[in-house]
């Protein structure tokens, strides 16, 4: 799943507002969809991560 194109970002914000959106309101809705995929992409990394972990040999010294 990758980040929605321009032309989809300006089509749903066309449809929120029911007018021509500002540069500043598709900047804005595009710099949150960024936030969130790397909150997920993070969220996975810590996940499995955690699962290595669980999962890993232990070493004993």
């Amino acid at each position: 799943m990758g980040i929605e194109l321009k032309q989809e970002t300006l089509a749903k914000l066309r449809n929120q507002l029911g007018r021509e959106p500002t540069d500043a309101e598709v900047r804005a809705a595009r710099d949150e969809l960024l936030r969130r995929h790397y909150a997920a992409m993070l969220t996975t990394e810590m996940m499995l991560r955690d699962e290595a972990d669980e999962f890993s040999p232990r070493s004993s010294k």
